[in-house]
């Protein structure tokens, strides 16, 4: 079996496994199963060199979802939905099969999400 296609069985078998890191949670309203990282969104802020989107008045996430399984686009500057709560897409980067979504939501870190 090729490392591409190991890479992709690991992604959804053991990563998009609910039992060990995913959660259930919706996007612009419709179901999927994602994997959420607030550290990776801290580190990226604590290490901020050349970053102009950084914001001390922000909540920022990043999401790990399978390219197959996200229901709608994510596309830089736009606004979805993510378990009913309206936040920015700052990027999606294409890895391996997956997704990872950095979105930032516009409220004060005291606001409780």
């Amino acid at each position: 079996m090729a490392l591409k296609d190991r890479i992709q069985r690991d992604n959804h078998k053991v990563f998009m496994n609910e039992d060990h890191f995913a959660e259930k949670h919706t996007w612009n309203g419709v179901p999927f199963t994602v994997v959420p990282d607030d550290t990776e969104a801290l580190k990226r802020k604590n290490n901020n060199v050349n970053d102009i989107s950084w914001d001390n008045d922000t909540v920022d996430k990043v999401l790990f979802v399978p390219e197959d399984s996200l229901p709608a686009r994510a596309q830089p500057n736009e606004f979805v939905l993510l378990d009913n709560i309206q936040m920015r897409v700052l990027r999606a980067i294409d890895a391996i099969g997956m997704k990872e979504i950095h979105l930032t939501l516009p409220y004060s870190k005291g606001v409780a999400m």
